[in-house]
């Protein structure tokens, strides 16, 4: 299967209501195509860095325990910051289910070979280090099938979701131009909005 298989089978299962945290490369732009709320929905922070798509995540998930957090984490990101998986795995955050798209490579880069194209599993590792509910899916069905529980029993899960490398071919209307400054402006709106809360002010005005 390939990325945009398993965005297309993951964006009917989640709301507006719900908080997202992608990674970058070709995984936003394809997520930024589908994501619940389409144009003007600024319900997805993309940080800029590798290794911090779950950490994120967790802090969001601390911050509002009510609110159901969703983590689109890549191998490569994830493999810069294993670290996270012991923190995930002593939380437990019922309220957080992280999706890895692993291709084995870092694509967005040329495509170097990520540990996962050879014996790491990161199911395993997860689980090696307290996590629960942790499987590997390798075709859409099956993404599918795992996917809804993790996303409503209240519970932390983390599903790695095996696919081909490839980027699809969107248009340059379609692509998400992002430098992650305003991003992160209009996201804390969103979440401000959405909380009835205030965040950030911002300065005050002479």
């Amino acid at each position: 299967m390939q990325r945009i298989d398993v965005v297309r089978a993951l964006a009917p299962l989640v709301t507006t209501d719900d908080l997202f945290v992608c990674g970058l490369g070709a995984l936003w732009d394809d997520w930024w195509n589908y994501r619940p709320g389409g144009a003007g929905a600024d319900n997805t922070f993309a940080p800029v860095i590798l290794g911090s798509i779950s950490s994120t995540a967790l802090g969001l998930a601390i911050a509002l325990p009510h609110r159901r957090i969703v983590a689109l984490d890549t191998d490569g990101s994830l493999l810069m910051n294993a670290g996270i998986l012991c923190t995930l795995g002593s939380e437990r955050p019922g309220n957080v289910t992280v999706i890895v798209f692993d291709n084995g490579i870092y694509e967005c880069i040329g495509g170097p070979p990520t540990l996962t194209s050879k014996n790491t599993d990161l199911a395993r590792m997860a689980e090696g280090a307290g996590c629960i509910n942790c499987c590997t899916v390798r075709d859409v069905t099956a993404f599918g099938e795992k996917v809804r529980p993790l996303l409503t029993d209240d519970q932390f899960g983390l599903i790695v979701a095996k696919i081909k490398p490839g980027i699809h071919p969107w248009p340059t209307e379609k692509r998400r131009p992002t430098d992650g400054v305003e991003d992160k402006y209009r996201f804390m709106r969103h979440v401000e909005k959405l909380e009835n809360i205030v965040i950030h002010p911002g300065a005050p005005q002479n």
